[in-house]
């Protein structure tokens, strides 16, 4: 009686698995938004499935995001609006690879008085930060789409035409709540920033 063949099985890569599950992450926040549960700012964190688009993560895998290097893109916004209506983003990106968001715990103060410097600080109603993985070779993008997500719809619309992409990234619009909320915020943090200085 012949014996049975082995299977030749793969061994599994903890390395290549991680790679696999990350490669299509992010991370963001805004400062105007706050939480429903208990009032706080809060961060949001996705991972990019093929079938189902941008799925939550939950707490245990988001710290596994955090704790490894990885390449990242990282971009700080702020949601600009004139009296008139007229809205749009003015945002700052950079790179960052092989590297833990924590290395740079220190560079979003920097880059967002940066981006507030170029702006009218009574125009802007949010700001925030966003900071997405990429694997292998960095994914061409001409207009930095990526750091469009969550932004209002009418901001995205201004570089990009597609409607079924704007309606997966939009996130909230303008609101007279939202503004006043962030421009507290925005005092309180540059007070914050003054005691520590």
């Amino acid at each position: 009686m012949a014996k049975p063949k082995k299977r030749r099985t793969k061994k599994h890569s903890n390395w290549a698995r991680d790679q696999r599950l990350f490669s299509s992450s992010h991370l963001f926040t805004w400062e105007g938004l706050l939480s429903p549960a208990d009032g706080y700012q809060y961060t949001t964190a996705q991972a990019f499935m093929r079938m189902g688009g941008w799925c939550p993560m939950g707490e245990d895998l988001a710290r596994h995001l955090l704790n490894y290097p990885r390449n990242w893109m990282i971009g700080v916004r702020a949601l600009c609006r004139t009296p008139g209506g007229a809205m749009w983003m003015e945002s700052q990106t950079f790179d960052l690879p092989s590297h833990r968001l924590s290395d740079i715990d220190d560079a979003y103060h920097k880059l967002r008085a940066d981006v507030l410097s170029a702006q009218r600080t009574d125009q802007v109603f949010d700001m925030g930060w966003i900071a997405q993985t990429w694997r292998g070779e960095k994914p061409r993008d001409d207009v930095e789409l990526w750091h469009y997500y969550y932004a209002p719809p009418a901001i995205i619309a201004e570089v990009c035409s597609d409607e079924r992409t704007i309606r997966s990234m939009a996130g909230p619009g303008y609101s007279v709540e939202r503004y006043e909320t962030w421009q507290q915020s925005n005092r309180d943090y540059l007070e914050e920033r003054r005691k520590e200085s």
